[in-house]
């Protein structure tokens, strides 16, 4: 009768060691991947030349428990599904720290200038958050119209 209390009492503290480690891989699940969505429009500064150059940055912060790892892809499609260019990073955030995520997509002159005004251009990022050592993670694709 004593082990099974013993066992009873190990099979508890160890559920509710799983239900934490659930809470605060959630809790900073959350708090990465809503940091990581730009707030506002985000003006593009394209730099002109050829190729031609445009830079997005993101700025995810941590304001979890445990450190996360956040996966950033953004392409820009022209009609159909013809990928223009594409650029992705990845990086780790400790637990309360933020890190910049760095992107530059590089377009060939002549194909920015024939796709520029195109009213069928889009914009398509994915963002995958991932933490406690990868056991929790949440991915969503967003796609936002940006052609003239």
């Amino acid at each position: 009768m004593n082990a099974s209390k013993a066992l009873g009492l190990l099979i508890t503290v160890v559920e509710l060691a799983g239900l934490a480690a659930f809470v605060l891989g959630m809790h900073t699940l959350i708090g990465v991947y809503s940091s990581a969505l730009p707030s506002g429009e985000q003006g593009l500064e394209p730099t002109m030349g050829d190729p031609v150059v445009i830079p997005f940055t993101l700025h995810p912060r941590n304001v979890g428990f445990l450190e996360a790892t956040i996966t950033v892809s953004i392409s820009m499609v022209a009609e159909g599904d013809q990928v223009l260019a594409t650029d992705s990073a990845t990086v780790t955030i400790p637990a309360g720290g933020a890190a910049p995520v760095d992107l530059e997509l590089r377009i060939p002159a002549g194909v920015f200038q024939q796709h520029m005004d195109d009213p069928d251009l889009s914009w398509v990022t994915d963002i995958e958050v991932a933490t406690l050592f990868d056991l929790i993670s949440f991915g969503n694709t967003v796609t936002a119209p940006g052609g003239g």
